[in-house]
């Protein structure tokens, strides 16, 4: 394997300084904003036109000082060449994920923009390349190559699960549930009688104001289910050599490459839409790399599918209810909700004497809030860290979803605390360090499970330890 040789960015590279600088651009024109003068416009851009000559000039600049070079040994140099010299130095075994972006504008330029996810380092330290897209698939392909050996393709219900799931609003997802069991000729007709009633209702019961915002938000969310959807299209996800990747989108083409033995953790997240659906999407977060947006989808009964993707993944176990498990556990699950819905429930007490034509105004967001005070109390009820044969799982309730989270890393660290009622209760609660300087929380677990989960973690840590990779 021959290195490269030092090359050069795309000049996207300059353009990306020059998009940082676009505020600069407004400072002249704020003194036409209070002159009100048709010279001080000319001044203004003709100061435009000079600012933006000298930073195109600082571009230029920018672009021929900077280069990149991969040698023969997988190492990646990034070299820095104007007045002071330095370089920085990238090993492919450092890596925990790789991102590939090509939107529109870089497609039409034959640029793309390469994200490095390194594995320790926290998330505001990844390194974005702008490269041509031959350059960017040759420095995946050397980094971190994925040969396509077990691969999956999201089809039909599963692809339009995907789309909904990644907009994320439940009102769509009844609505296309709705017409989905209508069948798919009446499909259409369907969501549009759907679409005006709610706009009927909007119009007769709010607000003009409330109602107008609640148009532009339904526009603004089809937007989104677009450009959902069309990430979905030319969509596949493929395991091999060690590398769990994914591509796909239309719109903006995105390719993420996740080194299986640099996973951090992979998570379930049963929303509503999801439970209604009966189609879980699947998250990863690798070193740094912690990306909102689920990898797949898989429905229900495909568990295996997970596995193969995702050799060693294992759900917490189901716990049978029980009364012990509750007991002496901190109500803090119920504040968030709780404390929302009683502030509603008092307005609309004195909104049905005061003000009677304000209760429609008020009922929604109680309603809201009473779905996610559900929410809250199956987090009381289910919320917990448990180890399992091979990795450390825990249930975590976060909004209105259920997180279920398999964590693959050993280097992953625990820190115990207790209040002075969990100390009295034997409760406790667990933080998960992942590398990469992310945390996650689970609440007010018996310290019994905290205690397992650690000498859990310690175990595998003095395994890893003896027996090196």
């Amino acid at each position: 394997m021959t290195g490269t040789g030092p090359r050069r960015y795309h000049p996207f590279f300059a353009l990306g300084f020059m998009r940082r600088t676009l505020l600069l651009y407004l400072v002249p024109l704020v003194q036409v904003l209070f002159a009100r003068e048709w010279q001080a416009l000319w001044r203004a851009l003709a100061q435009d036109v000079a600012l933006f000559c000298l930073l195109a000039l600082v571009s230029a600049v920018m672009l021929r000082a900077s280069s990149w070079e991969l040698d023969a040994a997988g190492v990646l140099h990034l070299r820095w060449d104007l007045i002071l010299s330095f370089e920085r130095r990238i090993q492919n075994s450092q890596l925990a994920a790789v991102q590939i972006e090509r939107p529109m504008l870089y497609c039409l330029a034959g640029a793309s923009r390469v994200t490095l996810y390194p594995a320790l380092l926290p998330k505001g330290q990844a390194v974005t390349l702008h490269l041509t897209r031959r350059d960017a698939r040759m420095l995946a392909d050397r980094m971190m190559p994925a040969p396509q050996q077990e691969i999956y393709h999201p089809a039909g219900g599963q692809r339009l699960a995907f789309a909904l799931l990644g907009a994320n609003s439940l009102s769509t997802l009844l609505l296309v549930a709705l017409a989905l069991r209508q069948g798919d000729n009446a499909a259409e007709q369907i969501a549009l009688e759907q679409i005006n009633q709610a706009a009927a209702w909007a119009a007769r019961w709010l607000p003009a104001g409330l109602a107008w915002a609640l148009t532009a938000w339904t526009f603004l969310f089809g937007l989104s289910l677009v450009r959902s959807f069309s990430h979905t299209l030319f969509y596949r996800v493929w395991r091999g050599g060690g590398v769990l990747a994914s591509r796909g989108g239309l719109l903006v083409r995105v390719e993420r490459r996740f080194r299986l033995d640099r996973l951090t953790c992979a998570e379930v997240r049963l929303s509503p839409g999801a439970r209604l659906l009966r189609c879980y999407p699947v998250y990863l977060t690798a070193g740094c790399c912690n990306i909102d947006a689920p990898l797949f989808v898989y429905r229900a009964g495909q568990e295996d599918l997970v596995r193969r993707l995702l050799p060693g993944f294992q759900m917490p176990p189901r716990q049978p209810f029980s009364l012990a498990w509750l007991r002496g556990r901190s109500l803090v699950f119920l504040a968030p909700a709780g404390g929302c819905l009683g502030f509603l429930i008092l307005l609309l007490l004195v909104a049905s004497w005061a003000l009677p034509a304000a209760l429609p105004l008020l009922a929604l967001p109680a309603v809201v809030c009473t779905f996610w005070l559900v929410c809250e109390i199956e987090g009381l009820l289910r919320e917990g860290a448990w180890p399992t044969e091979k990795h450390l799982t825990f249930l975590r309730q976060r909004r209105m979803s259920m997180h279920c989270v398999c964590v693959f890393s050993p280097a992953t660290a625990l820190r115990i605390s207790q209040s002075p009622w969990g100390v009295l209760r034997g409760r406790a609660t667990l933080t998960f360090a992942y590398p990469g300087r992310l945390r996650e929380r689970v609440r007010s677990i018996p310290l019994s499970d905290a205690l397992a989960c650690a000498a859990f973690l310690e175990r595998n840590d003095l395994y890893d330890k003896d027996h090196p990779v």
